[in-house]
């Protein structure tokens, strides 16, 4: 068994693997996030889609997710920090540094401030302000 990717400190079948699996939804906006970063680093694309907000959803090309999240090496996730996004919210707010490598073996940090919502139970990544 390996640690989940998202740096969380747990097993990947204890943390991330639960939500895009389907088992369970997260509960917050910092759990959305984590585990999309674990899908990237694990390419589970459909699962990036589907926790797109449908409002914004349309504007992502899963073959080009496809690409990026295979041709990169997924090195860490850095949570910068949280505004809102708790179980009680309707919207919050992920700061989060993305480190990996891509396939020309060059480092990058990709910094995003993200924007999160909550549909009934249902959390969605809406939008991002890249650093």
């Amino acid at each position: 068994m390996k640690l989940c990717a998202c740096c969380s400190g747990q097993l990947y079948e204890m943390c991330c693997h639960v939500f895009i699996s389907g088992m369970a939804k997260p509960d917050t906006a910092e759990q959305l996030m984590r585990s999309r970063y674990t899908a990237y680093a694990r390419c589970e694309v459909p699962y990036i889609i589907n926790t797109t907000h449908p409002s914004t959803r349309g504007q992502y090309n899963p073959k080009a997710i496809k690409e990026w999240a295979t041709s990169s090496v997924w090195e860490k996730l850095e949570i910068v920090s949280t505004n809102k996004g708790t179980a009680t919210d309707a919207i919050g707010y992920v700061e989060f540094k993305a480190y990996y490598s891509d396939s020309k073996n060059q480092h990058h940090i990709h910094h995003e401030y993200s924007t999160f919502e909550k549909l009934e139970t249902t959390w969605f990544f809406v939008e991002g302000e890249v650093y």
